[in-house]
C-alpha cells in the first residue's frame, strides 16, 4: 500500500481550519463513535477523512443485507461480518496513519469507562431499542464531563441532538422507561424521537409505523443518514473550532433540550425543544380525547 502523507491528503480541509495548523490540532482528537449502523459507520468514515488521529468503536452487531441501504460497511461482501470490525478495516483503507480502538462486545458496564476515557467527543448513534446502553453511556460521559452527540432519521428528516452536562440527560429525555412493558416502551422511543409529527405521519399512518417497526424492523430512509452525518461532524468541528470559522462567530450548537429538526417534505430546518414539543402532543392528545367524546355522544 503506498504510504500517504496526512497533511496532503487532508490539504482540502486546511482553508477553513486555521491551515496546517489548524489541521494538526485536529489530528489530536480522540472521539468515540457508539453505534456503526447507518449512523455511526458513516460518521466515523467522516472523521476519518477529517483528519482526527484516534477513534474508539462500538457495536456489537454483525451486517444484514438490509444495512445495505444506508450503511457505507455494508455491501454483499461484507454481510454477516462484525460491524466493529468492518469499519475498522475500511477506516484503515482510508487513514492507514488512523489509531482505533475496537469494542466489539459494544457499550456495556464493563466497557464503558474505557470506551470514553480520554476522548474529546462522543457520538452516541446506538440502536434506539437498547435503552439502557445509551444510559449507561450518556452516564459516563457527564461523569467523564464529554459531551455526546446524536443525529437519528425521524421520517424523510433528520432530528440532531446535543447531551452536555446535567440540565437535560438522556434519563430526562426517555423518562420512566423502566417499569414499562415492552410495549408501552416501544411507544415511549416514538413519542419522544418523533416530537411534533411530520404531516405525513398522521395517527393512522404513524400505527402503521409501529406495527412494520415490530414486525420487519424500523423503517429508514437512507439518503436521510446523509445528513445527519454532515450535521454531527459539522457541530463537532465547530464546537471544537471556539463557535468560529475564519474568525467569524457562528450560531452555537443548540443542547438539549433544545435539538435541531431537518424536515426535508416541508423545507424546513429549525431548532425546537423537546419539553415544548411534548406539551403540543399534550395538547393534542387532550383535543383527541374531546373530540372522541363530543362524536360519541351525537344522536344517530
Amino acid at each position: 500500500m503506498k504510504k500517504v502523507d496526512y497533511l496532503e491528503r487532508t490539504k482540502r480541509n486546511h482553508f477553513f481550519i486555521g491551515g496546517e495548523r489548524g489541521q494538526k490540532e485536529i489530528q489530536s482528537l480522540k472521539i468515540g463513535v457508539a453505534g456503526l449502523g447507518g449512523m455511526g459507520s458513516n460518521i466515523a468514515e467522516y472523521l476519518a477523512r477529517l483528519g482526527v488521529g484516534w477513534l474508539n468503536l462500538a457495536d456489537p452487531d454483525t451486517i444484514d443485507v438490509s444495512n445495505i441501504n444506508r450503511q457505507v460497511i455494508a455491501n454483499s461482501k461484507t454481510v454477516g461480518m462484525s460491524k466493529a470490525q468492518a469499519s475498522h478495516d475500511e477506516l484503515l483503507r482510508i487513514a492507514p496513519d488512523i489509531d482505533l480502538q475496537v469494542f466489539d462486545q459494544g457499550i456495556t458496564q464493563d466497557s464503558v469507562e474505557e470506551f470514553v476515557a480520554g476522548c474529546d467527543f462522543i457520538v452516541d448513534e446506538i440502536d434506539v431499542f437498547p435503552l439502557e446502553a445509551h444510559e449507561i453511556l450518556h452516564r459516563e460521559c457527564r461523569k467523564q464531563k464529554v459531551p455526546v452527540y446524536s443525529a437519528y432519521v425521524v421520517g424523510l428528516g433528520v432530528h440532531f441532538y446535543k447531551f452536555e452536562g446535567d440540565e437535560f440527560t438522556f434519563e430526562d429525555f426517555i423518562s420512566g422507561y423502566n417499569e414499562m412493558d415492552e410495549n408501552e416502551k416501544f411507544n415511549l422511543i416514538v413519542e419522544s424521537f418523533l416530537g411534533e409529527a411530520p404531516c405525513y405521519l398522521g395517527e393512522k399512518e404513524l400505527e402503521s409505523f409501529k406495527q412494520e417497526s415490530l414486525q420487519r424492523g424500523v423503517p429508514i430512509f437512507g439518503p436521510s443518514c446523509l445528513v445527519g452525518h454532515s450535521i454531527v461532524v459539522s457541530r463537532i468541528l465547530c464546537d471544537f473550532l471556539g463557535g468560529k470559522v475564519l474568525g467569524h462567530k457562528i450560531p452555537k450548537t443548540p443542547s438539549m433540550p433544545e435539538y435541531l429538526k431537518i424536515d426535508f417534505t416541508s423545507m424546513q430546518l429549525e431548532v425546537r425543544n423537546c419539553l415544548k414539543d411534548r406539551e403540543f402532543q399534550d395538547g393534542e392528545s387532550e383535543q383527541h380525547q374531546v373530540h372522541k367524546k363530543i362524536v360519541h355522544k351525537q344522536p344517530a
